[in-house]
């Protein structure tokens, strides 16, 4: 059977509402003004400039330490060139800024630096702090209710990362600025955490059309403040649903846009109770003569739900249970029972080919296949991680045993 616990990597599995008076952050400038900082004692800016040469598509990378006193964040304020796809600023874990990458390369860190396999798979990512896919203004967190503030740890490292297209004949200077406005820790009441939700089951046939949907469920009562959608070029229509223990489901968000794309505010924080889930589903057209499948540059695709909520819980930032373990359900939009989808899976010679069989099965066995492809993603829950260390036939045996009632399960589920 084919392991594809690397499935891991490809999202953030490793891995913005307004308040009801004035906070004091700046509203939108257009694009062409330059984002000024904070001034001194409400918050702190980030940046980076660097050059695109012609052609080149880029990812680049800069770490940064928090102040010691830590940060209290209840507004964001992105700006940057047009021809970025992306400017996010992530947390991490590290107690210092690294001299290597996650993948073992050497670097100065504090500079920036290359990072084209994405920010994810170059540093070891927790959450988000801040961001925006629109450079004309509409940021990831936005502003925060009273008393509400997403939390940096004091001295904490943090990655801020672009990702550039640089479609003209001449060099491109790029200008990335990310401010975090801040409150004062007494005035905290509540701690926000930000959804960040990724699927990394796509795949689209050439010159064809697919979906891919994706449901978490909520196990505490929540508050979202904001919602945005993520996808690439092929993607032509984003749903984001309200779902409730009863089944029913609840439009929550739509767009059409794959950049420039606007966020939800929602005029009174939107409570999402224990029990109930938040479920998007992303369209793609594909007009390309190959396929395409989830990526991380532009000639992939992405699906994601996005958006801070409070109070915090931090197993739903990135939907993960116990352990940071995936807790998703991936609803697929085909036929094929899970039985079939195993089947599917344990032949795939590529994780482009697993993509294609979760989104080819059907949504009546989606908690079955979702439980099989949370163990093969967790080395077994966790019981095969030596023995797939190195790879071959002990690791096969392993989790055969390891998933053996998850495999049990999928084979005996129906699609009705």
């Amino acid at each position: 059977m084919r392991s594809i616990a690397l499935l891991a990597l490809l999202g953030v599995h490793a891995l913005a509402g307004c308040s009801s008076g004035d906070t004091g952050a700046p509203g939108p400038d257009s694009a062409d003004q330059e984002l000024a900082p904070p001034s001194p004692g409400t918050g702190v800016q980030y940046r980076m400039a660097s050059t695109v040469a012609p052609g080149q598509e880029i990812e680049r990378c800069m770490l940064v330490v928090a102040p010691p006193e830590g940060l209290y964040v209840r507004a964001d304020e992105v700006r940057f060139s047009p021809g970025s796809h992306h400017v996010v600023l992530y947390k991490t874990d590290y107690p210092e800024i690294p001299t290597e990458t996650s993948e073992g390369i050497p670097v100065d860190a504090t500079e920036i630096h290359d990072c084209n396999n994405g920010a994810t798979a170059a540093w070891d990512i927790t959450g988000v702090v801040a961001g925006s896919q629109s450079y004309e203004g509409d940021s990831f967190l936005g502003e925060l209710p009273d008393g509400v503030a997403l939390r940096v740890e004091p001295g904490a490292v943090l990655v801020m990362n672009t990702h550039y297209l640089n479609t003209t004949p001449d060099p491109l200077e790029t200008d990335a600025r990310v401010n975090l406005y801040t409150i004062p820790p007494e005035q905290v009441e509540q701690e926000a955490g930000m959804l960040f939700h990724y699927n990394p089951f796509i795949r689209v046939p050439a010159n064809g059309a697919a979906s891919a949907r994706m449901r978490c469920r909520v196990d505490e009562d929540v508050s979202l403040v904001r919602v945005q959608s993520h996808m690439h070029r092929r993607g032509v229509g984003f749903a984001a649903h309200r779902v409730r223990e009863d089944g029913a489901m609840e439009e929550i968000y739509a767009n059409e846009a794959w950049e420039q794309v606007p966020a939800k505010v929602f005029a009174s924080p939107l409570e999402v109770k224990a029990g109930e889930a938040l479920d998007f589903r992303c369209d793609y057209v594909n007009p390309e003569s190959r396929e395409v499948a989830q990526g991380l540059t532009t000639r992939d695709e992405m699906c994601m739900l996005i958006g801070p909520y409070f109070p915090r819980r931090p197993g739903l930032d990135n939907c993960n249970g116990e352990g940071s373990v995936p807790a998703e359900t991936w609803i697929g939009t085909g036929a094929a029972t899970c039985a079939e989808t195993l089947a599917c899976v344990s032949a795939a010679e590529s994780d482009a080919d697993v993509f294609g069989c979760v989104v080819d099965s059907c949504a009546g066995a989606a908690e079955e296949v979702s439980g099989f492809l949370r163990c093969q993603m967790t080395g077994g829950h966790g019981a095969c991680d030596e023995a797939c260390a190195e790879g071959g036939d002990g690791c096969a045996a392993c989790m055969a045993e390891a998933c053996g009632e998850e495999v049990a399960a999928c084979e005996a589920a129906r699609c009705e």
